[in-house]
């Protein structure tokens, strides 16, 4: 059976970006950062490149996570948008009948807290999720990590 052409798999919409072979090393990492695989906001797109090029160049980002890369994005600048409008509105607010409770802005900014960082865990974004992954910052200025003997008892 014949491969499909990367025309036939945009008819068909089983095309995925990334995917392609120049974009790709040897290993099935990412050497430059494709388009996103949906449409961004332009506050999104702003994170998926600054984020997907530090993924890029950590070289922890495969084809396979693109989506989960543009996911996170949206849910980042959603909660700053949310937040935003919080703000304005004030994160606590008095209803009419004089309780105090949190901004719907603010709650809704809280969800999208939530899944942003569940996304940044899966994609190695945040420390718990590059020691999840086993992934090492590199040391800074060349200097050995002083935690290194203790990790290397702790896995012995």
């Amino acid at each position: 059976m014949q491969r499909k052409s990367d025309q036939q798999k945009q008819n068909s919409g089983t095309f995925r970006p990334g995917r392609e072979k120049s974009k790709v090393d040897p290993t099935g990492l990412l050497k430059e950062l494709p388009m996103p695989p949906f449409e961004l906001t332009d506050r999104a797109l702003g994170i998926y490149i600054e984020e997907g090029n530090e993924l890029i160049l950590q070289g922890i980002l495969k084809p396979s996570d693109i989506r989960l890369l543009a996911m996170y994005c949206t849910e980042v600048a959603t909660y700053i948008e949310l937040m935003a409008a919080a703000q304005l509105e004030g994160i606590i607010i008095e209803l009419p009948n004089g309780i105090s409770t949190s901004s719907a802005y603010r709650k809704a900014a809280e969800s999208s807290l939530k899944n942003s960082s569940a996304l940044a865990d899966k994609l190695g974004i945040s420390p718990i999720g590059r020691a999840r992954l086993g992934i090492r910052d590199s040391a800074p200025s060349g200097k050995p990590d002083p935690l290194d003997p203790f990790m290397q008892f702790l896995s012995n």
